[in-house]
């Protein structure tokens, strides 16, 4: 069991490394293949844009004219439900691409894109990426590849939902977040995020999350402060 705890540790720790890795260029995964020159392009028309806490992106339903990577920050990326609840699909970090519905003609964004803190992102105009895609066609097939992801990712979550626990789900919403806006420290993982937010990516109820986190403190697998989760032991998250 030690010997598989420590493996879990290091994956989780090798993960981490390279998702930093990516993040500093945060066009990797939009221009992954693409030659030096034909990259240097496609950076050079699009412009930085700072964020700041609880701005708005874009919203669900208007017409997608932008698109966007992340560079520095989080967003929060969510709709609201007929019942006028508010559903949180992803928290996104450095590497994500936002608003790849401009890739497609008179669409709207699927979703609300909102900064959770001070970031950055690379943004392009609907025209100028779209004539690029045309003209470099490993743009358009990195496009397709990061929304085959994105399906993916939400197949697992539906999956999720039918078949695991309520604990399997919030151990997996953990683990996944720690990996992809995780900060380590030198004994946890430190992932900023409201309990709410947190009840929505694992679609359960906020009591549920408040009563499975205590359990998780009292067992020594977790410390919790004020819109954090420290994670001590990810070993024991991945093995229950």
């Amino acid at each position: 069991m030690r010997g598989r705890a420590k493996d879990i540790r290091l994956w989780i720790a090798d993960a981490i490394a390279k998702d930093r890795s990516r993040a500093r260029d945060a066009t990797n995964r939009l221009l992954a293949g693409v030659g030096p020159d034909e990259r240097q392009a496609i950076v050079a028309r699009s412009r930085r844009q700072a964020l700041h806490p609880s701005q708005v992106l874009f919203r669900t339903g208007e017409r997608a004219e932008q698109l966007f990577v992340l560079r520095k920050g989080r967003v929060k990326f969510g709709r609201l439900s007929s019942a006028g609840r508010e559903v949180v699909m992803g928290i996104l970090g450095p590497g994500d691409v936002l608003g790849l519905a401009c890739f497609l003609p008179s669409s709207d964004y699927i979703g609300t894109a909102e900064a959770l803190d001070r970031g950055e992102v690379r943004v392009w105009n609907r025209h100028v990426i779209r004539r690029f895609a045309h003209k470099y066609p490993q743009v358009e097939g990195n496009v397709l590849q990061i929304t085959l992801a994105y399906v993916a990712e939400f197949a697992d979550r539906l999956e999720r939902l039918v078949s695991g626990t309520a604990e399997q789900r919030l151990a997996r919403t953990l683990t996944s977040l720690g990996v992809g806006i995780g900060t380590p420290s030198h004994s946890s993982i430190d992932i900023v995020i409201k309990n709410e937010q947190l009840a929505s990516l694992a679609d359960i109820s906020p009591f549920t999350v408040s009563r499975l986190l205590k359990q998780w403190e009292r067992d020594g697998v977790i410390s919790k402060g004020r819109g954090i989760v420290h994670i001590l032991s990810p070993e024991k998250l991945l093995l229950e």
